[in-house]
Parts: C-alpha cells; structure tokens; sequence
C-alpha cells in the first residue's frame, strides 16, 4: 500500500513515500507516523511529490508545513498531482519552458486536470 506524510493537520497536500500509481490507495500518515486516513490518487505521483488531499481552487494558497509554499494556477482535484504545472511557487520565479521542461522528464502527459 502507498504511504503519505502530511507534516501539519492544516496542509493541503501530503507527500509521496514513494512512487505511486492511479488507482493505488494510500495511507496518509502524520510526522509521527500516525495513521490519518486513506487517499486514492487519480494519477501517478512519483515519490517526493505532493498529491492533493483535498480540492484546492484556482488561487487558492497551497499549504505544507503549515505554511503556503505556491499558489494554485488552475483547480486541482482531490488525489492529483500538485507540481509545478498547477502550481506558482512564492520563493522562484520557474519560467513557463523550465515548467514544461520539468513535467516532460517527469513523463507527465496531461495537460489540465480532468473532470
């Protein structure tokens, strides 16, 4: 089974424990290796990546850690990837060919979420 970390109660994203698969359920677990609940997520989410726990609006901040770390550039569905294509960073400026650059290697095809 796919393990997750949600470092604080209030993120909206956890961590992958590593490479995971759609379709695969998971379990979220806190810092202290508590079991939180369970998440199936919609596409691939290779490890060290975040997947979303719940939906998150256009706009809307992304919060790990406690803190926003990047805001949301299109809605994201609960059990998506959240990465750079759907998400502006607050600390680095990623030029839109780096972005694209990233999900290429990343084999990652979609383009926006789908409903």
């Amino acid at each position: 089974m796919a393990r997750f970390i949600q470092m604080v109660q209030s993120d909206s994203v956890a961590t992958a424990l590593g490479d995971v698969k759609a379709g695969e359920a998971g379990t979220v677990y806190s810092k202290n290796n508590e079991e939180l609940f369970q998440i199936c997520p919609h596409e691939d989410i290779p490890f060290g990546n975040k997947v979303a726990l719940r939906d998150i609006a256009l706009g809307s901040k992304i919060i790990k850690y406690g803190a926003p770390i990047g805001i949301c550039t299109q809605d994201i569905k609960t059990g998506y990837l959240v990465h750079v294509h759907n998400v502006k960073s607050l600390k680095v400026d990623i030029p839109p060919a780096i972005c694209a650059e990233i999900m290429r290697q990343m084999n990652y095809k979609k383009e926006a979420v789908e409903e």
